[in-house]
């Protein structure tokens, strides 16, 4: 983070490996980090329990969904009274949409969160990955109330197969306010620092690529 100069970050854990309880702390001991909780199941009863004590005991300011990992789509009716309490709690959701891994391709395709919205139209939520490899969807998604567009993977693998030009007239017709920045994680891969490079050399306003590297997360957040 500080090579990168980013000054705060969302981190997400992952249940069985990283608790909602152990990133409530490391959130609580770095006010510059910000928790988003992970649930077992979305489609079981006992994930409003989970979301709901993430929020108010460990103070986590959103939700991490994985259709993949947790097995569904964001369109099965099961999750929506997961979604529901997202809008009571007032934090939002990010749905991971990108085709890993292999063989849950359908279940992170973008078109689930139009038919989510249509159920929980109040929701919050954040697609994962721009919705690679069908980001054109988001030409669409990510015009609709309360839905925004992450940028990590999506942006840069966009980018080895079209020219900075399009991806400056891609994110103006997605719309510079409806895209956050985001890095995937931490690791060596150097996705942070790629998107970031990336999101610089766009023919954008300074004020623009401010927005989607850090001004548009902080108004969905009250950071």
């Amino acid at each position: 983070m500080d090579k990168n100069i980013i000054d705060q970050a969302v981190i997400m854990g992952l249940e069985g490996i990283i608790s909602n309880k152990h990133l409530g702390k490391v959130s609580e001991e770095n006010k510059n980090l910000h928790g988003f909780a992970w649930v077992n199941d979305p489609k079981d009863p006992k994930s409003i329990y989970e979301l709901e004590k993430a929020v108010k005991e460990y103070k986590l300011i959103g939700l991490k969904l994985h259709p993949s990992l947790h097995n569904f789509t964001p369109s099965d009716p099961e999750i929506i009274p997961l979604i529901e309490k997202t809008v009571e709690l007032k934090i939002p959701t990010l749905i991971h949409s990108y085709p890993w891994p292999p063989g849950f391709y359908y279940n992170n395709l973008p078109y689930h969160i139009d038919i989510l919205k249509k159920h929980v139209p109040d929701a919050v939520i954040i697609v994962g990955h721009m919705g690679h490899l069908n980001y054109n969807d988001m030409l669409v998604i990510a015009r609709l109330k309360d839905v925004f567009a992450e940028t990590s993977w999506g942006l840069t693998l966009m980018a080895e197969l079209n020219s900075i030009d399009f991806i400056s007239k891609f994110v103006r017709k997605v719309g510079v306010d409806n895209l956050v920045y985001g890095s995937d994680w931490f690791g060596p891969n150097g996705e942070m620092e790629r998107q970031i490079k990336l999101i610089k050399k766009l023919d954008l306003t300074r004020e623009e690529k401010e927005n989607i590297l850090g001004e548009n997360i902080s108004k969905i957040l009250n950071l």
